[in-house]
């Protein structure tokens, strides 16, 4: 029988270590401890499951801090991530109770939430607990390089590499002929963001429904310092004032923008993606990817500037019940980005 139950990050920091390993080889002390316990927003909470009659632990899952704004407030959220088991424990039971155990945040403060970007397993254990689909999370991709598609197309290699290195002209040409606002200054950032990206996220908020509080400290957190991945931000200013950043890091052939963020202003959007795109032009790099939640307003932007969505993944947001008495998250307007996820 499998029973759970809160764990302690700092008695039981080995063993969640060592059951995450089940999820990700990136687990490791040094994530745990960047992951669990440095965020500005405050501690992660963890459960634990495990077999009754011998006490050894078969699975873990954890709640992550963020803070959002709302309607002009500012909020609690938790976003949920590290749910794993033992291969032998992988059923719908052990699943069922280690979801509930933490949803039991939402018995305790009943203003907050959390959210999930469930796998399709884990639909079905949403499903089963009375929790539908909120909405979507949509890649968008790019092309930066037409070999991989030319490939599936022409089997002659010789013809391959003639076709290849026409299409690449094309595009490279089609891409450098992105126009942009000349006013704006934009630059990579070299230093860690301060006090004018909190003023950033605090000025522009209310254009939109529902987004994270990226205030310099988080941000500082999940890109500047994080051990995982190696991030770069690029910047756009207007005589020296914050406008607007993008957040991009790259995975051998593939670069992904995890982060957009600035003034509801179309001409931003654009001159940030391309300041990634040069960058990003003597790289051996064939996609430029991004994730949006598909109610977030810059995508029709997006598919304006060359993007085209690829595939998606289902969010799930349940809500405390004195938050979902006055927001409806079904027709709230979600902008959430992969930086949003669970890393």
């Amino acid at each position: 029988m499998i029973v759970t139950q809160p764990a302690d990050l700092l008695s039981d920091r080995k063993v969640i270590v060592e059951t995450l390993r089940y999820l990700t080889d990136q687990s490791n002390q040094q994530r745990f401890e960047w992951f669990y316990t440095a965020s500005p927003e405050g501690r992660a909470r963890a459960w634990l499951a495990k077999e009754e009659a011998s006490g050894t632990v078969v699975g873990t899952a954890a709640a992550f801090p963020r803070r959002f704004y709302i309607g002009g407030k500012e909020i609690l959220g938790w976003v949920l991530g590290d749910f794993c088991f033992a291969p032998q424990y992988r059923s719908l039971g052990p699943a069922l109770k280690l979801q509930r155990a933490c949803l039991d945040i939402l018995e305790q403060d009943q203003q907050t939430f959390c959210y999930d970007f469930p796998s399709a397993s884990m639909v079905g254990v949403h499903r089963r607990m009375g929790f539908n689909t909120t909405g979507k999370m949509v890649r968008l991709v790019m092309p930066l390089r037409v070999d991989g598609k030319v490939k599936t197309m022409i089997k002659n290699p010789a013809v391959q590499r003639v076709a290849s290195s026409v299409g690449n002209a094309f595009l490279k040409l089609w891409l450098s002929k992105m126009q942009t606002d000349k006013n704006l200054e934009v630059a990579v950032q070299n230093t860690s963001c301060g006090e004018e990206f909190t003023l950033l996220a605090e000025e522009q908020h209310r254009n939109f429904e529902l987004s994270l509080k990226r205030s310099a400290e988080y941000l500082n957190w999940r890109y500047v310092k994080n051990p995982l991945t190696m991030y770069e931000i690029i910047t756009a200013r207007r005589h020296g004032k914050l406008k607007g950043y993008a957040v991009w890091t790259r995975a051998g052939e593939a670069a992904s923008v995890v982060d957009l963020f600035g003034e509801n202003n179309r001409e931003i959007v654009k001159a940030l993606i391309a300041a990634v795109i040069v960058r990003l032009k003597n790289l051996d790099v064939a996609t430029l990817s991004l994730w949006l939640s598909d109610s977030h307003p810059w995508m029709s932007w997006c598919s304006e500037i060359g993007f085209r969505a690829r595939d998606t993944v289902p969010m799930v947001c349940v809500p405390g019940a004195a938050f979902s008495s006055s927001v409806d998250v079904r027709n709230t307007k979600w902008f959430l980005m992969q930086g949003d996820r669970d890393s």
